[in-house]
């Protein structure tokens, strides 16, 4: 099969979108930021990731990736189409196994693309009108979306990806996931109102529950800020925090008509979130089973589709996630 490279997918921008998962304009947006960031990477770092002691990085006469945009390419197509690093690099790109020495994909694959938190911090938010309820108490159905402050509230859900069995017993317990009934690992993602990914969590096994992973790394939203939850975080509180949650079925009974109303509400507006999920499984490396095994690798292409995702949403805003009523 003959390689492919960028020149190929320019003239096409349907194809550019379907091999890489961005458009051109947001690719060629890419090119500088990743440039710049990939030349700092490689001052220091040799392309396996060892110190760099000796001579500097060059582009040499026959390198079979010579530009920025082949180069960004190269690691796009990657990504979207996970396949294994010794099939990938002489298939389409014209390398030898011998040439794809690392199939990582790089920590400066996004850039300057805005990369979410992965630590408790601080974020940007203006909490607007004061509400009501604070104080870590869940406002449930007909209660939350009759209030109709206007504030913009962040949402937050949890997303699985299937991995390759392990090999350890340990291992294999750990992320086995009795809801997928599969080998998994998971996070969670924290969303604001106009869908970008401020907070992702440390990767896990698929057997930790959402809470569990909830309670691990508290998020420092503002004061009088509200939470859009779904029913998995139950109990899940924050310090003057409004918590809005669907109203669960008691056991036996039924729910109200207006529960049942103000349910479909909250569940309206916290599905965008699952667009979220949606936006970063375009790549099929966070789609489809992982078949990498190096350390660090499933949280590091779980970070760098949020960045993309983000770089997107910055480029072309998305129908904010706004108060109802």
């Amino acid at each position: 099969m003959a390689s492919i490279r960028f020149t190929d997918v320019q003239a096409r921008p349907s194809a550019c979108l379907d091999v890489t998962s961005l458009t051109l304009d947001e690719f060629q947006q890419l090119v500088p930021p990743f440039e710049t960031a990939f030349q700092a990477h490689l001052a220091a770092s040799r392309l396996d990731g060892k110190p760099r002691i000796a001579r500097r990085f060059t582009v040499y006469k026959n390198c079979p990736l010579p530009t920025p945009e082949d180069r960004l390419f190269f690691i796009l197509v990657s990504l979207k189409t996970s396949a294994p690093g010794g099939a990938r690099a002489p298939v389409r790109h014209g390398l030898k196994q011998s040439q794809s020495v690392d199939s990582r994909p790089p920590a400066y694959t996004a850039g300057s693309a805005p990369h979410p938190r992965r630590c408790p911090g601080p974020f940007p938010h203006s909490p607007g009108p004061a509400v009501r309820r604070g104080g870590g108490r869940r406002a449930h159905g007909g209660h939350a979306a009759a209030e109709g402050t206007g504030v913009p509230p962040f949402a937050y859900d949890k997303t699985e990806r299937r991995i390759v069995r392990p090999q350890d017993p340990a291992e294999q317990k750990a992320c086995y996931s009795g809801k997928k009934k599969d080998h998994t690992v998971t996070n969670v993602l924290l969303v604001n109102a106009l869908l970008l990914i401020l907070f992702l969590s440390d990767t896990y096994g698929g057997r930790v529950h959402d809470k569990r992973i909830a309670d691990a790394t508290p998020y420092p939203l503002p004061a009088r800020s509200r939470l859009l939850q779904a029913l998995g975080f139950l109990a899940f509180t924050l310090p003057q925090v409004e918590i809005l949650m669907s109203t669960k079925k008691p056991c036996g009974e039924d729910l109200t008509l207006a529960q049942q109303r103000a349910n479909q509400v909250l569940h309206q507006r916290r599905l965008r979130i699952e667009q979220v999920n949606s936006s970063l499984k375009r790549c099929r490396i966070v789609k489809n089973r992982l078949r990498l095994w190096k350390q660090g690798i499933r949280d590091l292409v779980m970070e760098i589709r949020c960045a993309l995702h983000n770089f997107r949403v910055r480029l072309t805003p998305w129908q904010p996630m706004v108060e109802s009523g």
